[in-house]
């Protein structure tokens, strides 16, 4: 990465690592995690909600990076983005339970409407491995009307 690239992710990344990484995690994965959602953040601004939510869906586009990509959704839980599965967008997604029964996304929501952005940790299947893992996902409130997030398997 060129210097002054190296110095702009920096610049822009640096006030949002203070958010700390996921509960019992430390390291790369988690701030790579906010970081990812501040570059998605970025777009939203650069480019509009309309084309940076068709972009997010796109999954041969630059948001979606194997098990790292970018979902959003409306706050009362409608998908108007998602990296992983396109075809949830449109759909409402409150009923989404883990394994152990946890609402996913009410949890998610949850916790952005509370403190603006935040970690939330559940069970997913991993699509790279096919098992059941846990989960942190990293999310922020969007123009007060959306929450945006990505995650990590541990």
């Amino acid at each position: 990465m060129n210097p002054v690239r190296r110095l702009m992710l920096a610049v822009a990344v640096s006030p949002v690592l203070a958010a700390g990484p996921a509960p019992g995690q430390t390291g790369s994965r988690a701030e790579e995690t906010i970081a990812f959602v501040q570059q998605a953040l970025a777009h939203i601004e650069a480019v509009g909600e309309e084309r940076a939510f068709a972009d997010f869906s796109d999954r041969q586009g630059p948001w979606v990076k194997g098990e790292f990509y970018i979902f959003c959704h409306t706050l009362e839980g409608v998908s108007v983005a998602h990296g992983g599965n396109p075809g949830l967008v449109g759909k409402k997604v409150l009923g989404f339970r883990d394994p152990a029964g946890v609402a996913v996304n009410v949890r998610i929501l949850d916790k952005v409407k509370a403190d603006g952005k935040g970690w939330v940790e559940y069970e997913w299947p991993n699509p790279v491995t096919n098992k059941v893992a846990p989960k942190f996902i990293y999310s922020e409130k969007v123009h007060d009307k959306f929450v945006c997030g990505s995650g990590y398997y541990k």
